[in-house]
């Protein structure tokens, strides 16, 4: 992964977060009981509290904001103030001086509990007993980065998980630190890599080093060292010291503010790249613009801790089989679809617009980084060149807009067995729907979807063999797909407008070991695809003959009449055929669209005018035959139309409208 790819994801993940508790600042009540309940750890009142105000499928995304946040103002609270001047102790000193206040178990447990409890003077006896006031400001986000990091994981998973002790998971990254201090040589080209906050060179050293196991921890370790370093570069007024009921109201107030946000993927990148590359004059441009200035550092904890998140899965990518989102149907899109920014988001071989339920797919490994994993997809609309519309962000898919899926087979021997795995929906997908004895995964309410380990509770050992197939998605789902109405419309006239257009929609994957959110990671992402699921109704063909108003919910616009019948159906022609069409959609295929006459000496062809505008063909068939070649009989006419349509596996058939008459011509063939 480039800085440019986990930039991208960084900016995609503030943008929805900004949004999602700008949404939750808005009840103030309920913004101050999720706070309250994270901090107490309740599980159930956080869940109970988004529930009610309908954001339960935000919960990570919340409660990382949360957790960032008051780690920003605890630690304001106990360290501050300081002297602008300081200079922060170099990673090195740092890691010596983590390495000594967890080897002493006892002064270990009075800084939790200091931080955990914002008592300033608690926490300064503890550090200064061990002469580490230095790192006054580094130490307390350290322990409160790492003792809070499961604290989301363990509220936003509707099943109760074990909360480890705080302590003992600080010990435990001390006693990492302390063996990666062994290697002072490799430790210190790592520190300069750090500096530079390029993910692959960085990633380059600590493989070099041998440093694998244990990466996490360090990645994690370096990202709370420049949080503290970067953002006091960056801003040069202190935060403010604020406590109890003060301190909910400016949270909430800088929740509200940075909604804005959400729409302005530009500013997010200026602000992502502002703090990777120190740069404090465009930082404080932006900081002074959208009036950012009483929370210039809790915006740099944010802004450096959700791109930290991205920045530590380029670093340790998690080993074995990486599960891949590649394809839609039998599409990749990354060869087969105009999927890049500045593409049509149609096919590439035959120009063709997505619509119904498209299966999704690819590499489905069972595990990430060695333990079980589970995936969901996300969806953002977007405009005809794939840029985001203004507010859009990356949204769940959940259990109602997905088909059942068939994702793999269990098997068990001996005695032989087998059973199909699906997906639960809410309809058949591509591959119908499962019987009564299938197993099936249920996704949780925020879309998530365990991949089956083949030794579940419910099952006797065995083995489970994934066919690649993810998520069978309801295109209908993703937008509100009005039909259009043709009410009025005749044929050789142009259809109802506006025209319906296609629309547009980015599609990815995020994966992660199953409850913990901090090793979520990007999946394969398809950055835009062109999908038209609108119909079309009161459709009314050749209303003088045999025609008349057809069911509504047509795929398209077909309509064929003869001038001559109009108001007078049951008339046999005998000097003239004037043969009228309208044929729309905003995927029409040019060169599917036709017009043919059946009968004594046929079949006959018809000419038809220039295209009057793209996915609007009417007007007037000329016939490419003599008219007193005709015998006296009857003839049926035949529009047939071809849509660029697919569902990724299969195109809809064209669509027909046919009318019959009778020849009577004098001087005829017959």
């Amino acid at each position: 992964m480039s800085n440019s790819s986990l930039n991208d994801n960084a900016i995609s993940r503030l943008a929805s977060q900004s949004d999602a508790v700008g949404r939750l600042a808005q009840d103030s009540g309920g913004f101050a009981a999720v706070v309250a309940a994270f901090e107490s750890k309740d599980a159930n009142a956080f869940r109970w509290v988004l529930e009610r105000l309908e954001m339960l499928p935000y919960c990570e995304l919340i409660c990382e904001w949360v957790r960032i946040k008051l780690c920003a103002l605890r630690c304001a609270e106990i360290c501050l103030p300081y002297r602008a001047q300081e200079e922060v102790p170099s990673l090195q000193k740092f890691a010596n001086a983590v390495v000594k206040l967890a080897s002493n178990e006892k002064l270990l447990r009075r800084v939790v509990d200091a931080v955990a409890c914002g008592d300033a003077d608690a926490y300064h006896a503890a550090i200064d007993e061990l002469g580490l006031g230095e790192f006054c400001h580094l130490i307390c986000y350290w322990v409160c980065s790492v003792g809070y990091q499961r604290v989301c994981e363990y509220v936003c998973r509707p099943q109760p998980i074990f909360l480890p002790d705080a302590a003992s998971e600080l010990r435990s990254a001390g006693e990492a630190m302390a063996k990666f201090l062994k290697n002072e040589k490799a430790f210190d080209a790592i520190g300069k890599a750090a500096v530079a906050f390029n993910c692959e060179t960085l990633q380059t050293a600590v493989n070099k080093a041998g440093f694998q196991s244990g990466c996490e921890i360090l990645c994690r370790f370096i990202c709370t060292w420049r949080y503290v370093w970067v953002c006091r570069e960056l801003c040069v007024i202190p935060p403010r010291i604020l406590t109890g009921a003060h301190a909910i109201e400016e949270a909430q107030s800088f929740a509200q503010a940075t909604r804005q946000l959400a729409n302005q993927p530009r500013v997010l990148g200026d602000l992502v790249a502002a703090v990777q590359t120190r740069n404090a004059k465009a930082y404080r441009e932006i900081v002074t613009r959208y009036g950012f200035g009483p929370y210039c550092w809790q915006l740099c904890a944010w802004i450096g801790s959700i791109t930290c998140h991205e920045f530590c899965v380029c670093i340790c990518p998690p080993q074995g089989l990486i599960p891949l989102f590649t394809s839609v149907g039998i599409y990749d899109y990354t060869t087969d679809i105009n999927s890049a920014p500045g593409g049509d988001g149609l096919t590439i071989a035959d120009s063709r617009a997505f619509f119904n339920t498209l299966r999704l797919n690819g590499v489905l490994a069972q595990t990430l980084g060695g333990q079980p994993m589970e995936y969901r997809f996300e969806t953002i609309a977007t405009d005809v060149n794939g840029t985001p519309l203004g507010g859009a962000i990356w949204t769940p898919v959940l259990q109602n807009q997905m088909a059942f899926t068939l994702i793999g087979i269990w098997e068990h021997f001996p005695p032989l067995a087998h059973k199909k795995y699906w997906v639960n929906g809410v309809q058949p997908g591509h591959d119908g729907a499962p019987a009564a004895t299938d197993l099936i995964v249920t996704p949780d309410v925020n879309g998530w979807i365990q991949v089956p380990q083949g030794t579940d509770a419910f099952l006797p050992p065995g083995a489970f063999s994934e066919n690649g197939n993810m998520l069978e998605l309801i295109s209908q789902s993703l937008a509100t797909w009005t039909a259009a109405d043709e009410a009025g419309v005749l044929a050789g006239k142009q259809a109802a407008h506006p025209l319906v257009p296609n629309l547009y929609f980015g599609i990815r994957m995020r994966v992660r070991q199953v409850g913990v959110p901090a090793s979520e990671q990007d999946g394969g992402t398809c950055t835009h695809i062109a999908i038209d699921d609108t119909l079309y109704n009161n459709i009314t063909l050749h209303p003088d003959w045999d025609g008349g108003l057809q069911a509504p919910g047509q795929l398209a616009v077909r309509m064929l009449d003869i001038a001559e019948l109009i108001g007078q159906p049951c008339s046999d022609l005998a000097d003239t055929l004037t043969v009228l069409f309208t044929a729309a959609h905003p995927d029409l295929d040019p060169n599917g669209l036709s017009i043919s006459m059946t009968g004594p000496g046929g079949p006959y062809s018809f000419t038809l005018p220039a295209i009057p505008e793209i996915g609007d063909w009417y007007g007037t068939a000329t016939p490419n035959f003599t008219l007193s070649d005709l015998s006296n009989c009857a003839y049926l006419i035949t529009l047939q139309m071809g849509l660029l349509l697919t569902d990724g596996d299969d195109e809809p058939g064209p669509v027909y409208d046919q009318i019959a008459f009778c020849w009577t011509g004098a001087g005829s063939g017959s």
